[in-house]
């Protein structure tokens, strides 16, 4: 295809949403021109993005932006990794292919915020639906879709189901610790014992480059953008985007819009680098100011977490992935997970976390966590310790993550300088909130219980492996010692959300309040954080948002 330096659309961006959008536009009417411009490369003969055993040698490779935070303060002042895909496709070629939706009340309470019902679980149901071909085709079609392009399957389902020896064990530890089977957590009720469902099809890797067809679509690869252009104002008018400029010089313009789908990371940058953006960080950097908006980076929140390691008791039985009696390769054609337990926090628990919160002068807890029942943490038992340095995997070992779903804390992103090459500079601000502190001790006690304490695993798991240097746990530790571990060994599951937050920096049509023809479709534009792991949603927003924009 013959490049052109004009377009009807230009996506800035070529991940997960860029291509789910690129691709509607260009399905509805053949006759758009829209172009995708992308930082990074085609990956679609790489073949470690393929299979799960190539997963890992992902992360710092060329395909992930290998980004860090400053020093965090609430985690004794470690530089965090901040992993995420730079390839057409995005993250849905590095990430390790999760799906599940959040709970309902997230969602609704999103749509409160925004003041508009289409960001409501039952506004985005629709589109949730649209995007996915659901496994079981008696479930309900009131929830589930099955005609998208994403097969949505049950680990254990299928010709290419896999049952780890530990399922059932693990199971009952979690009914014995009292949590309740949930037959479906991707139906608007996320709480319970889950089975986990991944988006890995006969063994390999769906990504939204491949499953969404870019058929005439112009892609344009290894394509830093360094800012958007807008045309000069009009009395009564507001700036109007009008083309965009990429770092080696190269320019572009747009007929109709621009739509940044730069993630939640990079997008802020180039909000920023445009002119978009607090007035004291543009005048700082001598940018010219288009807009002054103070929200621009604010808000930034991700999914904190506590991992843990597990000694199995006679590992030889074949437990785990590395042992020669867990050899069958269909055991590595996904993740290496059953369930996913997705745990409500006592409210006596949340309101006294709240309190706090307030006192200390926190705006960010909310009245909503309170819910009844309401899920704000999730376990994952994995079997194997992949990608944990100096930890075999011999079948000996098998590894928890315990991750917060409705996460408090919120940080920033800003920029050191004038340059698009240089790395946004990002403050995660991890673990800030005594919610967030309080739900990820309950949940890390819990895990502990079900994986020490109970009948159901007595004669499996024998203890927890302690990192070196840092003291034990038990699940009946003290509070201050489960903070002490979290704040030593905490990391993100890299799912950052709300740094160009909707009613803030877009309307609930996604375009950017305050300038004309440009929008935002990415995680960026998530008020709150949004619980499950995050390409469902995203699917869900890409897909309305290609509808909106098509409705003009």
């Amino acid at each position: 295809m013959a490049s052109s330096t004009e377009a009807d659309y230009i996506i800035v961006g070529g991940g997960l949403t860029g291509c789910v959008v690129s691709s509607r536009l260009k399905q509805a009417n053949p006759a758009l021109d829209v172009v995708i411009l992308e930082a990074g490369v085609d990956p679609s003969n790489h073949e470690a993005t393929k299979t799960f055993a190539g997963l890992f040698s992902l992360l710092g490779s060329d395909l992930d932006w290998a980004g860090q935070t400053v020093p965090q303060k609430n985690t004794a002042d470690r530089v965090h990794p901040l992993h995420a895909g730079k390839a057409l496709g995005g993250g849905s070629v590095t990430n390790f292919q999760g799906w599940s939706r959040g709970d309902a009340r997230d969602y609704d309470q999103w749509a409160v915020m925004v003041d508009d019902s289409r960001w409501s679980y039952e506004g985005l149901l629709p589109y949730f639906k649209k995007s996915e071909t659901f496994f079981d085709e008696s479930a309900d079609s009131k929830q589930h879709g099955f005609h998208g392009p994403l097969h949505v399957t049950a680990v254990s389902a299928g010709p290419y189901g896999r049952k780890y020896p530990l399922r059932d064990p693990i199971k009952d530890a979690w009914l014995e610790v009292g949590e309740k089977f949930n037959p479906d957590g991707c139906s608007g009720s996320l709480g319970g014992i889950c089975e986990f469902y991944e988006t890995w099809h006969k063994g390999q890797r769906q990504s939204a480059n491949e499953v969404y067809k870019l058929h005439g679509v112009q892609r344009i690869t290894e394509a830093t953008v360094s800012n958007v252009e807008f045309t000069e104002d009009k009395v009564g008018r507001e700036p109007t985007a009008s083309g965009v400029v990429l770092a080696d010089g190269r320019r572009f313009t747009a007929r109709k819009e621009i739509i940044l789908a730069a993630g939640t990371l990079r997008t802020p940058q180039v909000l920023l680098l445009s002119g978009i953006g607090p007035a004291e960080t543009l005048k700082k950097f001598d940018i010219p100011t288009v807009l002054n908006a103070p929200a621009v980076g604010r808000n930034l929140t991700d999914h904190f977490a506590l991992y843990q390691l597990y000694k199995l008791r006679n590992p030889e039985r074949g437990l785990a992935l590395g042992s020669s009696k867990l050899s069958d390769p269909i055991f590595m054609q996904g993740f290496p997970c059953d369930w996913a337990v997705n745990q409500a926090v006592p409210r006596e628990i949340l309101e006294s976390a709240l309190r706090k919160d307030e006192q200390a002068g926190h705006t960010t807890g909310d009245e909503a966590l309170l819910a009844p029942g309401r899920p704000l943490v999730e376990t994952l038992a994995v079997y194997a310790a992949a990608g944990v340095p100096n930890v075999p995997v011999d079948g000996s070992v098998i590894m928890t993550s315990v991750m917060l779903l409705g996460s408090t804390s919120r940080g920033t992103i800003s920029i050191s300088s004038a340059s698009p090459t240089d790395p946004p500079v990002v403050d995660s601000n991890y673990f800030d909130t005594e919610v967030d502190k309080m739900t990820l001790i309950h949940g890390a006690r819990r895990t502990m219980q079900a994986l020490l304490e109970t009948d159901a695993l007595k004669d499996y798991v024998e203890a927890e492996i302690t990192p070196p240097g840092i003291p034990t746990l038990s699940a009946t530790s003290g509070d201050e010692e489960f903070e002490a571990r979290i704040r030593a060994t905490g990391l993100a599951h890299h799912h950052p959300t709300g740094t160009a937050a909707m009613g803030k920096v877009v309307d609930t049509d996604l375009r950017v309040l305050g300038v004309r023809n440009l929008r935002i479709v990415d995680a960026s534009v998530l008020p709150i954080s949004i619980g499950g792991h995050p390409q469902a949603t995203l699917y869900a927003v890409a897909e309305q948002a290609a509808e909106i924009i098509l409705q003009g």
